[in-house]
């Protein structure tokens, strides 16, 4: 309602009727430590390290055990009132429900008066931007959805009888009701008296109520009106600023005088009827006294503010601004009120900054560790998803973000199938280790890089990114190039590249050619067979349906060997790659391979034919394991479509799993049930058509819906007469074919699993259960299935990780590593505990590693570490 329409709900003496009905609010409001939001998903997995019997270091890692946080409901109400009212009269209270539960929730409104007097009529409408001005006529009984930290502003209107007698009072409760959980309440009071002199209320406005940081400048309104049976003097206004609010000069208006600029230095200058000041009545202070207020008579007084720079996002305490004022009602002074509070929301600007770092040298086959630094460089909390971009390291390269403390993995913690940082403040930083592990049989010079990238979970735009640089894995005995040989040449060092070193563009149908030059750096003179195929690990020499390759050498003489290649000399010969008709258009990799019968010196080459893949499969995570001869390792993937598409039902998705050693096999499992363990109802799939009937909402139709994840084991077994140190890579590809609704197939995508045979073997495997009233025991039995029911912010989730020495030999040296996850803080009123040796654990109440120093385990032995986190309330 604007102020024409006042004007003529004054002369029809309803002004309160309109300055107070119906107006809604919701603001972001973010406190200092929010409750854990209802749904977060909280995965933690355990790690071990130890040494086998031939006194090499081993890393293990375990299960991934998740609980989602469940919604509690919690709300504030404010604020108390305390008003005059004229008989007849209506009287207006404003209030603030804050939704401070952690999720959605809904709240209903209530009322009810009693006292000397009983209000004709209650009526509660909205405030849709917190001026205390009317948008429309309509009640409401209850808030409608308020999403996590908002809030919602109202205002209750009470109209007194006519017949009520000045000096009499009346008590309205208003009570707020949570609508997830009824019995969560709450209550505020207005009281209200009778007054046959002048009432004089007063409301506040800005004219935008969000923005950024160092913003403006703003308006300030406040209305004055008095709806009383006299004249009121000495009305004073007062509005001390907050400190995140900065006064502009000569900015002051009052619509008695217009446009006529207010003075701000003088306490006592008359200025028609008004007298005026900013800072010299009170320091940071707007006093304003109005010398009479006519019955019926209304009016306004605005001035400007400007934001300060550098405020934290959301609803601050430095932008929250309340007036005041008092008044003579013709007989006394009325005692001072508060005006309705005036929220202005900083805007959140994300931001991140991401370091890297650079390692000398690694042995082939080694695991090379970078640092990272990820910083939340915006102005509110924020959550960064961290993914790794384009590598040239050497192909089967496994990469995997760890913890600051390097032997706790980084998990997902907000349901996205993401690792991320958690939580960070503004301004807080946080430590993460990249962990590459090397293919055994990759060296060279580099330099070999990946990419990381944090990206901001409240604006995806905001990304950092950083390059971590390996200089050498060694010098390989041979190496496989295109075009020339040494130093500049496409795929010079160990292979394969992550990415083509050349690329060559074919039409289906037709045949291109590749020039490759082989290397031997060794020594002596040696031979080498020439090999292609699709597999970077050549566990088969295969290629994609309808392709050939042929090497030939200058006089166009088909070759399978080099023959003499002497030391420090070359080679070079041709790869003619016939492209079949009808070949998709895309990009096909390939492998070429030079590999001494003699020596086993070998290097992969890896170059692509340009002959599209729009939807979305995703698999992960690389895991590292070991298993004794003959044994077996299980190693569990996620495999998600991030689509918008059904993929699968038809049959076009098949999955595949190849070991690079020779003896080893391996099968790939469905976990049907949805329990987090291989077991006797998980059937062996080869094609995600087969993903039929499952539990829990996973895979009840073929194939995978959008959104829709599932649980693939691998189960690799190693032979009987495998020898100590020998390392499988087996890779499980998923490889969707066909196209839906014209969109060309995804990419084939790979997760590897590194199994080292050793004599000694030590497995992890981690259950969880929920301790929710924090006692220290669970409330019931540990499992490796997801929590729901009960894991509310302020509970508690013990864990307990079991590691056994499944191999043939002693172990030595064993340590298990765990960590606090994001969004919870370490539990010590039962202190962590192995069942043999020491333990460190951080503070109660603080966050960091759990580790237990175990020493030696026999061949049969075990220990059980546990410990309880709690979440943050």
């Amino acid at each position: 309602m604007r102020a024409s329409n006042f004007t003529t709900a004054l002369r029809a003496g309803h002004l309160f009727a309109l300055l107070l009905i119906l107006a809604g609010l919701f603001l972001a409001v973010g406190p200092a430590r929010a409750m854990t939001a209802a749904g977060t998903s909280i995965g933690n997995q355990a790690s071990a390290t130890y040494s086998d019997a031939s006194q090499t270091v081993r890393t293990v890692t375990s299960n991934t055990v998740v609980t989602i946080v469940q919604q509690v409901a919690s709300l504030t109400l404010s604020a108390n009132g305390a008003r005059n009212v004229a008989p007849g009269g209506q009287v207006a209270y404003p209030h603030t429900l804050t939704n401070t539960g952690n999720g959605s929730d809904s709240f209903s409104l209530a009322t009810a008066n009693s006292g000397a007097f009983t209000f004709g009529s209650v009526a509660i409408y909205a405030d849709a931007n917190g001026d205390g001005v009317p948008d429309n006529a309509t009640p409401i009984t209850g808030s409608g959805d308020i999403p996590a930290g908002g809030s919602f502003r109202f205002v209750v209107v009470g109209t007194a009888p006519a017949t009520a007698a000045p000096g009499s009072a009346n008590s309205l409760t208003l009570t707020a009701a949570s609508a997830y959980t009824p019995a969560v309440t709450a209550a505020n009071t207005d009281s209200t008296t009778v007054s046959g002199n002048a009432v004089v209320s007063v409301s506040k406005a800005i004219d935008v109520a969000s923005g950024a940081a160092g913003s403006g400048p703003r308006t300030f309104t406040l209305t004055y009106t008095n709806t009383g049976n006299g004249p009121a003097s000495n009305l004073t206004l007062t509005d001390l600023l907050p400190s995140g609010m900065t006064y502009v000069a000569n900015s002051a208006r009052w619509s008695a005088t217009g446009a006529t600029v207010l003075t701000d230095a003088n306490a006592a200058d008359d200025q028609g009827g008004l007298v005026y000041d900013f800072g010299v009545s009170a320091a940071n202070r707007v006093t304003a006294v109005v010398a009479s207020v006519p019955a019926g008579a209304t009016g306004t007084l605005r001035f400007q503010v400007t934001i300060a720079s550098g405020l934290a996002a959301g609803a601050n305490a430095a932008t929250l601004n309340t007036a005041g004022w008092s008044y003579n009602d013709g007989a006394a002074n009325v005692p001072a009120a508060s005006t309705n509070g005036v929220q202005f929301v900083v805007a959140q600007n994300a931001a991140v900054s991401m370091t890297g770092a650079t390692v000398a040298s690694a042995p082939q086959g080694g695991t090379v560790l970078f640092t990272h630094t990820v910083t939340n460089t915006g102005n509110g909390s924020d959550s960064f998803d961290l993914a790794f971009g384009a590598s040239t390291f050497p192909a089967g390269t496994t990469f995997v973000f760890y913890q600051a403390d390097g032997v706790t993995p980084l998990i997902d913690s907000n349901g996205n199938g993401t690792p991320d940082t958690g939580p960070l403040a503004a301004g807080a930083g946080i430590n993460v280790v990249v962990k590459a592990i090397l293919p055994p049989g990759a060296s060279g010079s580099g330099p070999y890089t990946v990419q990381s990238t944090a990206a901001s979970r409240a604006d995806a735009t905001r990304t950092a990114s950083a390059t971590d640089t390996l200089t050498t894995i060694n010098a390989n005995t041979v190496d496989l190039t295109n075009n020339a040989a040494g130093a500049g040449a496409p795929g010079v060092g160990a292979g394969p590249e992550a990415g083509a070193a050349v690329t060559n563009t074919a039409n289906p149908g037709a045949t291109t050619r590749f020039t490759l030059v082989v290397a031997n750096a060794s020594a002596q003179a040696d031979t080498f067979n020439l090999q292609a195929s699709s597999d970077s690990t050549f566990a088969g020499l295969s290629l994609p349906a309808g392709w050939s390759v042929s090497f030939k050498d200058a006089n166009g003489a088909v070759l399978t060997n080099t023959g003499v290649v002497n030391a420090g000399a070359s080679l070079t010969v041709y790869a003619d790659v016939t492209v079949p008709a009808g070949a998709p258009a895309g990009t096909v990799d390939l492998y070429f391979r030079a590999v001494s019968p003699t020596s086993g010196a070998a290097d992969r080459l890896h170059d692509a034919v340009q002959v599209a893949t729009l939807r979305s499969l995703t698999l992960a995570p690389n895991h590292a394991g070991q298993a004794y001869p003959g044994g077996i390792v299980v190693y569990a993937h996620t495999l998600a479509n991030g689509g918008n598409v059904t993929e699968g039902d038809a049959g076009q998705v098949a999955l595949a799993v190849t070991d690079s050693a020779t003896g080893f096999s391996a099968a790939v499992y469905w976990d049907k049930n949805n329990n987090g363990v291989l077991d006797a109802g998980d059937p062996v799939v080869t094609n995600l058509s087969q993903l039929t009937g499952g539990s829990n909402g996973a895979s009840t139709a073929a194939g995978l819906t959008p959104g829709e994840s599932v649980t693939l084991f691998v189960k690799v077994y190693a032979p009987t007469g495998a020898p100590v140190g020998a390392v499988d890579t087996a890779s499980l590809t998923v490889t969707a074919s066909g196209s839906v609704n014209g969109a060309a197939a995804p990419a084939a995508v790979t997760a590897t699993d590194s199994t080292t045979v050793i004599a000694g073997q030590v497995q992890l495997s981690k259950l969880q259960a929920l301790d929710a009233n924090c006692d220290g025991s669970p409330d019931a039995a540990y499992t490796a299935a997801n929590l729901g029911s009960g894991a509310i912010p302020g509970a508690c989730i013990r864990y307990q990780i079991t590691a056994g020495n499944v191999g043939v030999a002693d172990v030595t040296a064993v340590v298990v590593s765990d960590a606090t996850p994001a969004n919870t803080t370490y539990h010590g009123l039962v202190a962590a505990a192995v069942s043999r040796g020491t333990v460190t654990a951080p503070a109660a109440g603080s966050s960091g590693t759990v580790q237990a120093s175990v020493g030696a385990l026999s061949p049969g032995q075990s220990v059980v570490l546990s410990f309880g986190v709690r979440i943050n309330p």
